[in-house]
Parts: C-alpha cells; sequence; structure tokens
C-alpha cells in the first residue's frame, strides 16, 4: 500500500471518505488512512447526540474509536491505496 500524495492525483480524504459511504464498499476492501504515522480503517458512520461520526479502526491496536465528521474534515489524513502491481 502507498499514501496517496497530493499531487492531484489522489482524492483528499473528505471526498474519499464521501464516495466509500455512498459506495457500500462494493469490493469489501474498505478505505484507510494515514497520518503519517498511524493507520486507521474506516469501520462505518455512526450519530450521536453531537452529529454524524466516522469510525475508525486504529490498525495497531484495533481499537475503533468515533470521531465527529467535522473533526476528521479538518484533520491531516492522506488515503492510503494499494500500490500498482509489478509484472
Amino acid at each position: 500500500m502507498s499514501t496517496g500524495s497530493n499531487d492531484g492525483h489522489s482524492r483528499s480524504a473528505p471526498a474519499a471518505l464521501d464516495t466509500y459511504l455512498a459506495s457500500g464498499d462494493p469490493d469489501g476492501a474498505g478505505l484507510y488512512f494515514t497520518n503519517g504515522i498511524f493507520l486507521y480503517r474506516v469501520v462505518g458512520i455512526g450519530t450521536s447526540d453531537i452529529g454524524a461520526m466516522v469510525e475508525l479502526e486504529d490498525c495497531y491496536s484495533l481499537d475503533v474509536v468515533r470521531v465527529p465528521i467535522h473533526h476528521f474534515h479538518a484533520g491531516r489524513l492522506r488515503v492510503v491505496t494499494a500500490a500498482p502491481v509489478q509484472v
């Protein structure tokens, strides 16, 4: 896997999340983000009394945290995509 870059070919984290949530994860691969140190997998989206929440699994500890969507949009997460297959 490789992290998305800011070269215009990768989507922003909020745009990727919106696309993923609308798609229903058709291939079952999941959606992954990194802040350069930690790796997170989107588990789902939920609601609370403070609004919509993104549920993220910390891929190292396997803990699931709920992050308000507005905090997620303000974060510095990058999309992680599969590296191209080398033949």
